[in-house]
């Protein structure tokens, strides 16, 4: 682990085991075939207020009331050791999208265990379902206004509207593929993702760990209830700085590091900041967090922490039942319905394209699917033939 690495170079023994102790916890995630982490807002309803009144951004009593304990589980199952998938061990959950080997779940749920969102993947389809007029209501919003919108969907918007009536839907992500396929233009290329040459990469490595060895301690507070906690500390603006300084080499090889500031924000305080780490049995437990330790504004007394939980016993997502499948030719009828507006008005209707017309336009690279959704939405196919020589 970068962590213990960089403290190798430099620190106090008691140092060194709490960071190993870390280290080797972390490593532990994905030695198993499943795995939980659950984010939560640890806060009160009455912390939150407080926290919001003390940073000049007030928060209403009942948007704190459903903040406070307010969760969002991520459950990965697969049928092997979750280190042997690359994207996993990389954080790209995205691209795991067709790997029928491994199932995907994320809850967002409230303190009562009202479930607000819950999508899966399972099989390489994605399911979804979700409390349209809790978020609503979770957002400060009125939910009747969710029912409003439902009772004017027409019905060749059935399936939007059993989204809104909190259903079951399901949908192959190839359709999102498809759709966000992106046209090639006449005279451009594919491009390349950008690689890193491996000796910068390891030169970043190594910086990092300098940084590390430089910016943080760890300190060993002993065994409570069966649980080792180690606080891991660091200055926020030395660190944040000296981390865009080790980065800044690779912005001539990976061009969005280029955009990167090259100091920390104003609004990173020039404290020490700590993270708690709660290990049992040599795996992580539990992190906790205190972000009003980011606000210098929040002042002393002024607390709003944060947890993400870990398990490795998650149970496998399952794909559910009786869930209303969403096709193309739903998509095209929502964007029909946009186009049109309220009561029927909007842009004027297009010409509906021909089959030749389609295949000419899709020469471009664009997907067949979206030359219909903007044919659909009020485009013609002079409109669509222009857009794309503009694109080339």
């Amino acid at each position: 682990m970068v962590l213990a690495g960089g403290l190798a170079a430099c620190g106090t023994v008691q140092q060194l085991s709490a960071a190993d102790k870390v280290s080797k916890a972390f490593g532990k995630l994905g030695d198993g075939k499943t795995f939980k982490v659950e984010l939560s807002v640890e806060a009160t309803a009455d912390q939150l207020v407080s926290f919001g009144k003390a940073t000049g951004d007030p928060i209403e009593r009942p948007a704190a009331e459903a903040l406070a304990g307010l969760s969002l589980a991520v459950s990965v199952s697969a049928d092997r050791p979750l280190k042997e998938f690359g994207a996993v061990k990389k954080g790209e959950l995205d691209k795991l999208a067709d790997d029928k080997s491994l199932a995907l779940e994320y809850v967002l749920a409230g303190k009562d265990g009202k479930v607000y969102a819950d999508m899966r993947q399972v099989d390489a389809k994605t399911y979804l379902k979700i409390d349209a007029e809790g978020i609503a209501k979770l957002a400060g919003e009125d939910p009747s206004e969710v029912r409003a919108m439902a009772d004017e969907m027409p019905a060749e918007l059935k399936v939007f509207k059993d989204a809104l009536a909190g259903k079951w839907l399901t949908f192959d992500p190839k359709l999102l593929q498809e759709l966000n396929k992106a046209p090639k233009g006449k005279s451009s290329t594919p491009s390349a993702t950008p690689s890193v040459d491996p000796k910068v990469a390891e030169d970043l490595m190594n910086s990092v760990k300098d940084v590390f060895s430089r910016n943080l301690t760890f300190d060993d507070k002993g065994t409570k209830d069966g649980l080792d906690h180690v606080v891991v500390s660091a200055p926020a603006r030395g660190l944040v700085n000296d981390l865009l300084k080790a980065f800044k080499p690779l912005s001539k090889d990976v061009p969005s590091f280029g955009k990167l500031p090259t100091a920390a924000p104003t609004d990173v305080p020039d404290t020490k900041i700590g993270v708690d780490v709660y290990l049992k049995d040599g795996a992580l437990s539990s992190v906790t967090f205190d972000l009003a330790q980011l606000d210098e504004k929040a002042g002393p007394g002024v607390h709003l922490p944060v947890k993400a939980a870990f398990s490795k016993d998650a149970a496998a997502p399952q794909a559910p039942t009786g869930a209303t499948e969403i096709k193309t030719s739903d998509i095209e009828s929502i964007m029909t319905s946009f186009a049109k507006g309220p009561g029927g008005n909007g842009v004027t209707p297009a010409e509906p394209l021909t089959d030749a017309q389609i295949k000419e336009l899709a020469r471009s690279g664009m997907s067949e699917a979206q030359i219909k959704m903007m044919n659909a939405g009020g485009l013609g196919y002079q409109d669509i033939k222009d857009m794309l020589a503009l694109k080339s």
